[in-house]
């Protein structure tokens, strides 16, 4: 008897380490891994693990970011979540087996002379249980999880492409912002030469002594401007490692991209140009910018939803087996059982009505989202023509400007000019390239949203 009782426990035992012995295992692994970060404080960077990425390129960059971002890895591992639902789901598809054994054992008296008798009996029971038919309720559940994986996907992919975005607007702002400090040190270099000037000719008798204060001041405020664009390097900097997916103590600007020997002649077009209008970029939205595939995915979801809802009013079918075994004798029994609910106070034909409700709710955040995807795309598309148009422009102010400049400056080192001359043509040079600089990056960074918005890929 006991043997028996040993046989039916073992096997219990070894059904159990069969299934559940290689998931404890992923769990005790999952766990450790993360015992670095369950602590309250990291240990210190030493250096060794600070990062070179100086030579990398543009695709180089956003690789790495989608590489090493934990917002990236969160959607991957949210689309894993949605597949290890998907799978309890169909798991109903399957029988439900269980395996149990006991062993138990009494003491009494059994005469007038307290005599004790130990009396005992084991017991066992393989049981099954299948669902045979539930009128689509399961059906409905893989359903709304195979809708729920595409979204998960979709939003993957959509946190791929803003990957792509803010790490392109990162490096563009970064190169503009480089080119800007040029700009500046440049108009700093000519108020300095200006006031070099403006000091020997005051010297010389040739101008007033007004003449030289103003040139102090104009040499200060170029001095703020070039502090002020020292700064934004160094905010674009802060930017874009973050936007790599870095930490201070992995690294800093000279450690991701070098500034170039001259920034402004360094500029160059990274991405495709474009020549959608916003029509039509949105008709090509409609059909591939993952933003909207994650709410059309939802909304057939909460279709679903309502298909087991529907369902979930009819009665299910299921088949029970049982084999026992109760020291001394062996039980089989065996049978088929309907449940159907009469009255649950009305939670069901609610259930029913709630789930219209979301199906709905979720097809006015398609057409809502629709609507602001054509706003921002028209954003979009006219910031990309404007910073054409606007480059366009600059260019040409450039070389006006400069010959401007160049001339202002040989006429007021003969006294053919005045301070007030040469303060118009200096800033007047300095907006020029500026305005250059910018309307440059400010269409590069248009290209990388309307790369976002449409979802037609990362191309360079």
């Amino acid at each position: 008897m006991l043997l028996r009782l040993v046989q039916v426990l073992f096997a219990a035992t070894a059904v159990a380490c069969m299934v559940g012995c290689d998931a404890i295992y992923r769990a005790q692994v999952a766990q450790e891994d993360m015992a670095v970060f369950l602590a309250d404080e990291e240990e210190p960077s030493d250096g060794d693990d600070y990062v070179d990425l100086t030579k990398f390129t543009l695709p180089e960059y956003v690789e790495y970011a989608l590489a090493n971002r934990p917002d990236v890895e969160q959607s991957r591992l949210a689309v894993s979540n949605a597949v290890l639902k998907l799978v309890s789901v169909t798991s109903g598809e399957y029988p439900i087996i269980g395996l149990s054994g006991g062993q138990s054992r009494s003491t009494h008296n059994a005469g007038p002379h307290f005599s004790w008798r130990q009396t005992g009996r084991a017991n066992g029971a393989f049981r099954m249980s299948l669902l045979l038919y539930d009128f689509g309720r399961l059906d409905a559940q893989e359903q709304e999880m195979y809708e729920n994986i595409l979204a998960a996907q979709q939003a993957c992919a959509d946190m791929e492409l803003s990957v792509f975005e803010e790490v392109t607007k990162a490096y563009f702002t970064l190169l503009r912002n480089d080119a800007l400090l040029v700009v500046a040190r440049t108009n700093e270099l000519q108020y300095a030469e200006h006031l070099r000037q403006a000091e020997t000719l005051f010297e010389a008798g040739e101008v007033k002594n007004l003449d030289v204060l103003k040139a102090r001041l104009d040499l200060s405020n170029a001095q703020l401007g070039s502090i002020t664009a020292s700064n934004d390097v160094i905010t674009a900097s802060a930017d874009f490692i973050r936007s790599l997916g870095l930490k201070a103590d992995r690294a800093d600007r000279l450690d991701v991209l070098l500034p170039a020997a001259d920034a402004l002649a360094a500029a160059k077009r990274e991405l495709p140009v474009s020549e959608q209008d916003p029509a039509d970029a949105l008709a090509f939205a409609r059909t591939n910018a993952p933003s909207l595939m994650v709410l059309r995915a939802k909304l057939r979801a909460a279709s679903a939803q309502v298909d087991y809802a529907v369902s979930d009013l009819l009665p299910s079918l299921s088949l029970d087996a049982d084999l026992s075994w109760a020291d001394p004798p062996w039980n089989f029994g065996w049978g088929l059982s309907a449940v159907q609910s009469l009255f649950e106070g009305y939670r069901k034909t609610s259930a029913v009505d709630s789930a219209i409700v979301s199906m709905l709710s979720a097809r006015e955040a398609v057409l809502l989202a629709e609507q602001n995807l054509s706003h921002e795309l028209s954003v979009a598309c006219a910031a990309r023509d404007t910073a054409r148009q606007a480059l366009a422009t600059a260019q040409v102010q450039v070389m006006q400007a400069r010959e401007n400049y160049e001339n202002v400056v040989a006429q007021y080192r003969v006294g053919e000019a005045s301070r007030i001359d040469f303060t118009d043509a200096a800033s007047a040079f300095s907006s020029a390239e500026g305005a250059r600089v910018k309307a440059f990056y400010a269409g590069q960074i248009a290209e990388a949203a309307l790369v976002r918005l449409t979802g037609k890929g990362m191309e360079y």
